[in-house]
């Protein structure tokens, strides 16, 4: 009964757990490249029924086993594209494929993103929403249209027609993107678990897309239908910890 208590409760906690990163997935439907998450289980140790002085099983007979609970073993990021959104502004960049464009922070270090929805400070540099400066060619001064291509090639028009190259957009790839530290607002940082960046041009895999921007690859049906399946578990086992709570209850206020 102690052991069908603890059960009920890991259960809880990890329905919980799953009931958060389904809503915040639901939360960040609208968010500029959000990649959704997903939360994995292990069971926890099985301990052996047989007791010291039981008769010995025969070879062929396993002893009988009972697990002690459930909890989580990851969190796991879908890295797979968002739907592509046409903006037609002339500073939204999607990355297609594989890839991050780089930001560099306020300390000097290096960020990640896929959110290519930039604008130009005053000195001709693309910043991202925060202001932070992304490593991209620096563009002219004046109001020319620029252009960029799929493998990353960056062009000014003048008025009078005349293409200006300005250089090449290079992206970071990385061993095990799904390692990245998550810093927030479209964010991330390299650790031990992603491997360093390599700098690269786009490559065959992986595209540049202007006037657009990546959406989130958050399936709102499916991510409903998660809510409801974890909020059935959730009242689930709390029946079944209510349940046991009565029977020890009743055992309790057993009299001779």
């Amino acid at each position: 009964m102690l052991r069908g208590l603890s059960n009920a409760a890991s259960a809880l906690v990890a329905q919980q757990l799953k009931l958060d990163v389904t809503a915040n997935n639901v939360a960040n439907l609208n968010t500029t490249a959000f990649k959704k998450k997903d939360v994995q289980f292990k069971d926890l140790l099985y301990q052996e029924e047989a007791r010291r002085g039981n008769a010995v099983l025969p070879a062929a007979e396993k002893p009988v086993t009972a697990g002690t609970g459930t909890a989580m073993s990851a969190i796991r990021t879908d890295l797979s594209d968002g739907v592509f959104q046409v903006t037609g502004r002339e500073l939204d960049f999607a990355i297609v494929g594989p890839g991050y464009f780089r930001v560099q922070l306020p300390d000097g270090s290096e960020a990640y993103t896929r959110a290519g929805e930039f604008r130009k400070d005053g000195d001709g540099f693309l910043v991202t929403p925060q202001g932070y400066r992304v490593q991209m060619p620096q563009l002219p001064a004046e109001e020319h249209e620029f252009r960029i291509s799929e493998d990353g090639i960056i062009t000014a028009i003048t008025p009078a027609g005349e293409v200006i190259p300005l250089g090449q957009v290079m992206l970071a790839y990385f061993d095990n993107p799904a390692g990245l530290i998550k810093l927030g607002g479209n964010l991330y940082a390299a650790s031990p678990a992603s491997g360093e960046p390599r700098i690269e041009q786009p490559g065959p895999h992986t595209q540049i897309k202007q006037f657009a921007l990546e959406g989130a690859n958050v399936d709102l049906i499916v991510e409903m239908t998660n809510l409801i399946v974890g909020q059935r578990n959730f009242s689930l086992n709390a029946r079944a910890l209510q349940t046991l709570d009565e029977m020890m209850q009743t055992a309790n206020n057993i009299r001779r």
